[in-house]
């Protein structure tokens, strides 16, 4: 059974307040030395340890982050997930903080949990990650029921309040862009996914207004190119690109896809005899990949290290901390990381173009 503060107490014939006071070392709490170190003495012999949530509700925090999200079916969300569990992890811990996390397999499970925890204040903030179609409803319900929450997505239109992160896609396209035009091409076309979710939008949203703004006008609607992240698709229409008379294909390329649209890329320049170069002579391309990425004999820039574990590990901390701590912070937190040249295998090429 285990030992309460009323047994320590009741063995020394002392107060619960008093021995309370003391084991938990509060200022206000007077008592001898010898008093002390009979208490001490003999919650030691009786193995009392205090317990957690009494502690918790005694200084008003838990010093514990609960980690939600909803399971999908997906394997690269699995390993994903997998990756920023631990880079979020050993930053709370760095911070002070323990991390609780939680997984379910349906939106209602998920709301349901949430609802345990905003009830009985077991954590100081919830960090909630996902589709932003799962994740605008969960964190509506933690907002009405005044539970600290930090949101991976896109909600600063809707929701400009909340505390969210996530990567400044806009900026991040606009970079793209900016780099293509000033390497002197004027067709750009856009290879990206056909996903409804807000970092879909984002990138899309940031080619085009980019274009429209360096170029005078919005790009043509045949240069829009989305697709699952499968070479084939993505194969075909850049194939279908290049067949196009000279003077209306495009020349440069801004990717907001995976790394199977920069293959299906690679293959269709190669079967024209052309390969990627930063040269506005040539073919041109920049935009996002996944890691691990490379080239096959090209040359492009490209924004690498943009997984959400890398996410949890650049803007995670110091919003938990604002969080658990009720300090004024920023609430919109948009990540903007460096684009650099793509490494590339460096294959031999011939073609048209230089080797």
């Amino acid at each position: 059974m285990r030992t309460r503060l009323k047994d320590v107490a009741a063995k020394l014939n002392l107060s619960p307040a008093l021995v309370s006071g003391v084991l938990n070392n509060r200022n206000n709490v007077w008592a001898s030395e010898e008093t002390r170190a009979r208490i001490l003495e003999a919650a030691a012999t009786l193995n009392y340890h205090p317990s957690a949530a009494a502690q918790a509700l005694s200084k008003g925090k838990t010093d514990t982050i609960v980690f939600v999200y909803r399971r999908l079916n997906d394997p690269a969300y699995r390993l994903a997930y997998g990756g920023l569990v631990d880079a979020l992890s050993a930053e709370l811990q760095g911070a002070g903080y323990d991390l609780v996390v939680t997984n379910f397999a349906t939106q209602d499970e998920v709301m349901e949990h949430l609802q345990k925890l905003a009830s009985s204040r077991a954590c100081d903030a919830v960090v909630l990650w996902g589709r932003e179609a799962d994740t605008e409803p969960q964190a509506a319900l933690l907002e009405s029921l005044r539970m600290p929450f930090l949101v991976k997505g896109r909600h600063e239109k809707s929701h400009p309040e909340w505390h969210q992160i996530d990567f400044d896609h806009e900026w991040m396209m606009e970079q793209v862009v900016e780099r293509l035009v000033g390497f002197g091409h004027r067709r750009i076309a856009y290879l990206g996914f056909p996903h409804d979710e807000g970092f879909v939008h984002g990138l899309r949203r940031g080619y085009v207004e980019t274009h429209t703004r360096l170029l005078g006008s919005a790009p043509e609607s045949s240069f829009l190119g989305e697709f699952e992240d499968e070479v084939s698709p993505n194969l075909q229409c850049v194939s279908e690109w290049l067949a196009l008379p000279e003077a209306k294909r495009p020349t440069a390329f801004a990717i907001g896809a995976g790394n199977r649209a920069w293959q299906a890329l690679e293959a269709g320049l190669a079967f024209v005899g052309h390969r990627l170069t930063n040269r506005a002579t040539g073919y041109s391309a920049a935009g996002i990949t996944s890691s691990p990425f490379s080239l096959i004999f090209g040359e492009a820039n490209v924004f690498q290290g943009i997984e959400i574990d890398n996410l949890a590990r650049y803007v995670t901390p110091g919003l938990i901390r604002a969080l658990s701590n009720m300090a004024p912070h920023q609430h919109v937190h948009r990540f903007r990381p460096v684009m650099s040249a793509a490494q590339s295998l460096e294959i031999p090429f011939r073609g048209s173009s230089p080797v």
